[in-house]
C-alpha cells in the first residue's frame, strides 16, 4: 500500500477528497477546483487506456502553457504511462529524433503546433496516436474526455517509470533522464516542507511547463494551494502578482533581470509576495544585490538538476540578516533539503576545497533511457555525479563554482570560468559575460571572454584584459575578448557554452 501511495494517481485521488471544492488552477480568467481538475485527469487517463495504450508506453506532450497541459500530464502518469515533455523550441528534426529514441506511441498537442505535428507523424514510425486541444488534426481532446469514465484508473507502483525528461545541460548530446513516480512524489513532498508551502498559498506560474522545474508547481498542488497560470511579461508582472494575490512565484535569472529593470524599490504591489524561487542557473552577485534592494529578502535560491530536482534551497528569510551575512549567502544555494545528501568529491579541481558535487537521495533519477554507458558514468557508488563543481562555506552552504566540463586547461594551469566572469562582471561597462576555453595551438585552450556591453557604454579589449590583470593571476586573464550582442542561453538562463565554443572569430 505504501508503494501505491508513492504514485501520482494516488495523490490526485487524495487531493480530490481532501480539497475538493478549493481552487486548484486559475487559467484564462476561470478557477477550477481540485475536484474538477481530478475529474478531468481521471477521464483523460481512462481515455488513453481505452485507446489501447498499455502501461509503460511513452506519451509525448507538445503543448502551450495552459491548464490542459497539466491535466494531460498528470493523466498520462495516473494511467501508468510515461510522459515525455517536449521543448517546443526544438526543430522538427530534433523532436523526431527524441520521439524515435523513446519510441513514443502517442502525442498530446495543440492546434498551434499543427504544422509541426503533421511533419512528425510522417517521420516517427511509432507515433500512431495524436490527440489535439482546439485542433482538427487527430482526435479531439474534449471529445475524449466527454466519452470517458470518471472513475480513478487502477493504481500502479511507486517504482513505475513516470517521466522521461530531456537533459542535455549546456554541453553534449541530449539524454532522457528516467524519473519514477516515487522520485516525483519525494520531490514534491520535500519541497512542501522545505519551502513551507501551505493550503492558503497562491503560486503564480510564469515559466514554461515542459522543463523539470514544473515539479515546483506540482509541489504547490500537492499541498492544496492554488496555482495561477500566466505568461511572463516583465512589464506587467508586478500587477499580475497583485491582482492574483500571489504569495509565491518562480523565475529563472534572465527573467529576474528583465523584471528588475521595471521595478522601483519597495513596490507596494509586492506586499503580499513572500518568496520568489529562482533556479536554473547562477544569479550573478550584482543582480542578487539589486534584487534584494528592490524586492527585499524574498529571493529563495534553488539548486537541482533534471537528474535530481530541487536538491538544495536557500530560504528567503536567511537573507534578512546583516549585510556581511547577505554578502556571504548570495554566493550560495543553501543546504540540502531534508532526506537528501550533498557531498564534494575529493579536491583536485580549482580551489583546494572544491570538487565535483555529488547527490544522494530519493530525488535522484533511475538512469538515462536506454543509455547504459552514460547511466554508469553518472550513477556511481550510490551517488549522482553532477558534473558541477562546488564547495561548502563555513556554515555548510553549497557554493557553485562552475561546470566540470567547462574548466579551462591553459598550459599546465587550471582556470575556472566563474572566477574570471565575476571579475569582468564588476566592470561598469559589462552587462553580461561568459568565459570559455577556445582551442589554441600554444596553450591547448585559451581563456576567451564573450562580452555584452551595457547600452550606451563602450570598452576596449585591452581595458578589460587590464581590469582582469589587476585582480587575477596572469594565467587567468583572458587572452582575447569578443564583443557580442547577446549570449546564447537555454530556457533556464544557462549560457550555452557549446555554441560559444563553436563560434568563429569575428
Amino acid at each position: 500500500m505504501e508503494d501505491a501511495k508513492a504514485h501520482i494517481g494516488a495523490h490526485w485521488r487524495a487531493l480530490a477528497r481532501r480539497h475538493g471544492e478549493r481552487p486548484a488552477i486559475v487559467d484564462d480568467g476561470r478557477s477550477w477546483t481540485y475536484r474538477e481538475v481530478a475529474d478531468r485527469i481521471f477521464r483523460f487517463a481512462n481515455a488513453l487506456l481505452a485507446l489501447g495504450l498499455r502501461q509503460g508506453e511513452r506519451v509525448a506532450l507538445l503543448m502551450p502553457d495552459i491548464r490542459e497541459y497539466l491535466e494531460a500530464d498528470c493523466a498520462i502518469m495516473s494511467a501508468g504511462l510515461v510522459r515525455v515533455p517536449l521543448d517546443p523550441r526544438l526543430t522538427v528534426a530534433e523532436l523526431a529524433a527524441l520521439l524515435r529514441h523513446v519510441e513514443a506511441r502517442a502525442l498530446i498537442t495543440h492546434a498551434s503546433f499543427a504544422a509541426t505535428v503533421a511533419a512528425l507523424t510522417c517521420e516517427v514510425e511509432t507515433l500512431g496516436l495524436v490527440i489535439a486541444v482546439a485542433g482538427a488534426a487527430g482526435l479531439d481532446y474534449e471529445h475524449q474526455l466527454a466519452h470517458a469514465s470518471d472513475r480513478p484508473p487502477p493504481l500502479g507502483d511507486g517504482d513505475d517509470l513516470a517521466s522521461l525528461n530531456l537533459s542535455g545541460g549546456t554541453t553534449g548530446a541530449p539524454k532522457a533522464a528516467m524519473l519514477r513516480h516515487r522520485n516525483l512524489v519525494t520531490v514534491a513532498r520535500t519541497a512542501i516542507r522545505g519551502f513551507d508551502i501551505g493550503e492558503d498559498d497562491v503560486f503564480l506560474n510564469v515559466r514554461p511547463l515542459w522543463p523539470i522545474a514544473q515539479v515546483i508547481l506540482m509541489s504547490y498542488l500537492f499541498a492544496g494551494a492554488t496555482v495561477v497560470l500566466r505568461r511572463f511579461d516583465p512589464g506587467s508582472l508586478a500587477d499580475t502578482i497583485a491582482r492574483s494575490g500571489a504569495t509565491r512565484t518562480s523565475l529563472v535569472p534572465t527573467q529576474l533581470v528583465r523584471w528588475l529593470d521595471r521595478l522601483s524599490a519597495c513596490d507596494l504591489r509586492l506586499d503580499r509576495l513572500q518568496a520568489i524561487h529562482v533556479g536554473g542557473s547562477r544569479i550573478p552577485p550584482a543582480v542578487f544585490e539589486r534584487a534584494l534592494h528592490l524586492i527585499g529578502p524574498k529571493i529563495g535560491v534553488l539548486y537541482g538538476l533534471t537528474e535530481a530536482p530541487i536538491t538544495c534551497y536557500l530560504q528567503p528569510r536567511a537573507l534578512a540578516g546583516n549585510s556581511a551575512e547577505r554578502e556571504r549567502l548570495i554566493h550560495s544555494v543553501g543546504q540540502a533539503l531534508p532526506g537528501y545528501e550533498v557531498a564534494i568529491a575529493g579536491p583536485g579541481v580549482g580551489p583546494e576545497s572544491a570538487g565535483e558535487i555529488l547527490i544522494r537521495g530519493g530525488n535522484v533519477m533511475a538512469g538515462y533511457w536506454r543509455n547504459e554507458a552514460e547511466s554508469r558514468l553518472a550513477l556511481r557508488e550510490g551517488w549522482l555525479h553532477t558534473g558541477d563543481i562546488g564547495e561548502f562555506d563555513a556554515a555548510g552552504n553549497l557554493c557553485i563554482v562552475g561546470r566540470l566540463k567547462a574548466v579551462i586547461r591553459s598550459g599546465s594551469s587550471t582556470v575556472i570560468p566563474k572566477e574570471v566572469e565575476d571579475v569582468l562582471a564588476r566592470h561598469p561597462a559589462v552587462a553580461e559575460v561568459a568565459v570559455v576555453g577556445l582551442p589554441d595551438a600554444e596553450w591547448g585552450e585559451a581563456v576567451t571572454a564573450f562580452i555584452v556591453a551595457k547600452g550606451g557604454m563602450s570598452v576596449s579589449e585591452r581595458e578589460l584584459i587590464e581590469h582582469c590583470r589587476s585582480q587575477l593571476a596572469g594565467y587567468k586573464k583572458p587572452r582575447s575578448v569578443r564583443f557580442v550582442a547577446s549570449l546564447p542561453r537555454s530556457h533556464y538562463g544557462k549560457v550555452l557554452r557549446n555554441q560559444l565554443l563553436a563560434s568563429e572569430p569575428s
